[in-house]
């Protein structure tokens, strides 16, 4: 076997402190000759395929170079197919291109042929079963006999019909759990082997999750390396003669004179094992072997439907989850063009792929003054559309009691501190306009993204602040005042805009928005160039992050 090294990928974020931390997101590899273990702290999308500029980079010819994405959005670990030739499959389910689903702790991950498993900082360890060591004294792939499909398709005229009786019980198995005790009764009901067992490898190592186990003796006695080894080749292979059991020496001590295992598949990959075994000569591995591999297929498909469902349900709850933020977020967000005392404005937002959080608004102070904001919120669902509903009722309250800007973001920020889960927060740009002196004072929570164009040229707006709203308690947020002449422009835009990347992983940024902005002359046009610019770059308009636009004239002063 190959040095495959410790490809581990560490991307703190400034909120890690612990340095021997379990790491957010892991992906180890279910055979030692694949690359791995990978691991991920960070927050920023983990690129996954062949390119030498992927976090995780899988250098297989069945791997495209733009495979596949990782990211987190809130708690949750999503994955998305960017386009791959030969597909993704989670749980053994293909991922249709382009589309988002939720990533659970445990479950596979194929990029077919290559098997990898998924582990999550907070998960328990993978499954329900026990989790066990394989400990033959031998590892020698000359002890197992590999059962050719001529004999498979030997299957006896009592076996057919045993089969055939019990083949609607599988597939009509409500859950995983049912769907294991139903396929472990038939295994015996059907051979003359003592115990049957499912067991699903975990890592490249020699663990294995002991799924299900039903027998008629004792069921403590260990499981081959070599039989397991043997059928994750995805062949049925037996153990049976007398020279292949003398070099099983721990099956042997535990008086094993039998054993089958065969593999279950799961669209393109193997999900687990069957295997069984005898302590006395009632078992004929070789006359049982075309029964257990039909098992196997009637579990592999009933299993692929249980995951197709499952896969199925967690779609649903995520689209469920974006739909109720998006909801308020239309309901809030104002008309994508107006004017406002002296200050006309344009706005464009288009929901992503993933979640639903981008806020614009506006809302007039005493005296002339009109403050507009940006941000984007984090949290998820319902919780982020009452977020966004929060920040828009809030400010509007503090400006009409005439607090400066720095002052209502610092009473804002406190108020949602308070009452917020700790991944409940918004980044927000805030700029406040005096139409009768041409003062524009801003405060930066966060975002970043600004722009003022002035004279057909456009410049990044400098501004304090601080953290995004609701993420530290009691920090003072900065303030910055500019002067506006009639006639400036600002571009506000969300990081879904900035940070939206090509084919290659290269991200829009700051530049590109400035270039797109070059010639514009109005708030209009400044939000039309923006946004083919972007889907340009893209390559489409299915973003993975919303994206927003909003351009504000000041068309007088005084």
């Amino acid at each position: 076997a190959r040095d495959r090294g410790d490809h581990r990928v560490r991307v703190r974020s400034k909120e890690d402190s612990v340095s021997d931390a379990k790491p957010r997101f892991e992906l180890v590899p279910l055979d030692p000759e694949l690359a791995g273990p990978f691991a991920f702290d960070g927050e920023k999308p983990l690129r996954i395929g062949r390119d030498p500029e992927s976090e995780i980079v899988l250098p297989y010819p069945s791997v495209s170079r733009r495979h596949a994405q990782i990211r987190f959005e809130d708690d949750r670990c999503l994955l998305l197919d960017v386009g791959s030739r030969h597909g993704t499959y989670l749980n053994g389910q293909q991922i249709e291109t382009g589309t988002v689903v939720q990533v659970g702790h445990g479950d596979r991950l194929a990029f077919p042929p290559h098997d990898y498993r998924v582990q999550l900082a907070g998960g328990e360890d993978v499954g329900d079963g026990a989790i066990v060591e394989l400990d033959d004294a031998s590892g020698d792939d000359g002890q197992v006999e590999q059962i050719s499909n001529r004999e498979l398709n030997q299957l006896a005229a009592r076996r057919l019909e045993l089969l055939m009786d019990r083949a609607g019980a599988i597939s009509e198995a409500r859950d995983q759990e049912e769907l294991v005790e139903c396929v472990l009764e038939i295994l015996l009901d059907g051979t003359g082997f003592a115990r049957a067992a499912i067991l699903r490898p975990i890592d490249e190592d020699d663990r294995i999750e002991v799924v299900g186990v039903l027998g008629r003796a004792s069921d403590d006695r260990p499981f081959s390396r070599t039989l397991i080894a043997g059928a994750r080749t995805g062949k049925t292979v037996r153990l049976s003669s007398e020279q292949d059991l003398s070099q099983a020496v721990s099956i042997v001590a535990g008086g094993v004179q039998s054993a089958i295992c065969t593999p279950v598949r799961s669209g393109a990959v193997i999900d687990c094992l069957l295997y069984l075994d005898a302590t006395d000569s009632s078992a004929d591995a070789a006359d049982d072997a075309a029964y257990c591999a039909a098992i196997a297929r009637l579990h592999g498909l009933a299993l692929g439907n249980l995951q197709r469902k499952e896969l199925e349900r967690r779609q649903e709850s995520l689209e469920q989850e974006i739909q109720a933020a998006r909801s308020v977020q239309e309901r809030i967000m104002p008309a994508p063009d107006g004017e406002v005392g002296n200050v006309r404005y344009s706005m464009h937002a288009r929901p992503g792929r993933v979640v639903a959080g981008d806020l614009f608004g506006f809302t007039n102070v005493p005296n002339g003054r009109i403050a507009f904001f940006l941000g984007d919120v984090a949290g998820k669902g319902a919780a982020a559309g009452m977020l966004m509903a929060v920040i828009q009722a809030s400010l509007a309250a503090y400006f009409n009691a005439n607090e400066v800007p720095s002052a209502a973001i610092d009473r804002l920020n406190d108020f949602i501190e308070s009452r917020t889960a700790a991944n409940e927060f918004s980044t927000l740009f805030l700029a406040e306009i005096d139409t009768t002196t041409g003062r524009l004072r801003t405060v930066d929570a966060g975002h970043g993204y600004a722009l003022l164009i002035r004279g057909g040229e456009s410049t990044v707006i400098e501004s304090d602040g601080g953290p995004p709203v609701g993420a530290v308690r009691g920090i003072p947020f900065g303030m910055t005042e500019h002067e506006l002449k009639a006639g400036d422009r600002i571009v506000l835009y969300s990081d879904g805009v900035a940070e939206e990347p090509d084919a290659t992983g290269e991200q829009f940024g700051v530049e590109r928005t400035q270039t797109a902005l070059r010639g514009s002359v109005t708030v209009a046009e400044d939000v039309e160039r923006v946004m083919n610019a972007l889907r340009e770059f893209a390559g489409g308009e299915a973003y993975s992050d919303d994206v927003t636009v909003a351009s504000l004239e000041i068309t007088a002063i005084g």
